[in-house]
């Protein structure tokens, strides 16, 4: 018997990032110590770190129309792309800033992440088998039902509670086998 699969159903985003010496304050101007543009979205980035660690994984998401670049870099970690959706409109982006202490601040357009359809993932699960990994977190729409139907395949559903939202992070609970949370959503899990 083959190892179990892991099927991300998660966000891809354009991540800019500048670094920077310190974070802004509101109204301010700074220059950018540097620039770079990366393959992000917590989704990606979980796929992408199981795929690194010699696991079969599957990418279920959407893009935009100037999503090829994020594609082909899954593609080219292993991971396979015939989940994602090529949706008209944007990819998800992000700026970033990141100070010298490692600190950061975040604005995040979602674009394509927010209008992935229950239909497309029920098509790319239709390959899990039972015993496969399902991993979610709250960037995409459908994850409340997404951790139902990984559950009803009898798949091991993993859940980044991030962004954390806490009705969001309710309803999926009940549907939930390992819960991965920092110090700050696990205080707000009262």
């Amino acid at each position: 018997m083959s190892p179990a699969a892991i099927h991300v159903v998660g966000s891809i985003n354009i991540d800019h990032v500048y670094r920077v010496a310190r974070l802004a304050e509101a109204g301010e101007t700074l220059h950018a110590l540097g620039y770079a543009t990366s393959l992000g979205g917590k989704g990606a980035n979980q796929a992408i770190a199981a795929a690194r660690a010699g696991a079969s994984v599957h990418m279920i998401g959407a893009v935009g129309v100037d999503g090829a670049w994020a594609r082909e870099r899954l593609a080219a970690e292993g991971i396979g792309i015939d989940g994602i959706d090529v949706l008209e409109g944007t990819t998800g982006h992000a700026r970033i800033e990141v100070d010298d202490r490692g600190e950061n601040r975040i604005v995040l357009l979602a674009g394509a992440n927010q209008c992935l359809v229950s239909a497309s993932i029920r098509r790319a699960l239709s390959r899990a088998r039972p015993g496969d990994w399902l991993v979610l977190q709250n960037e995409t729409t459908q994850v409340t039902e997404t951790a139902a139907l990984g559950r009803t395949l009898g798949m091991t559903v993993a859940y980044s509670a991030a962004p954390f939202v806490a009705e969001a992070v309710a309803s999926v609970l009940p549907h939930v086998d390992l819960l991965a949370v920092n110090e700050i959503e696990a205080a707000q899990l009262r």
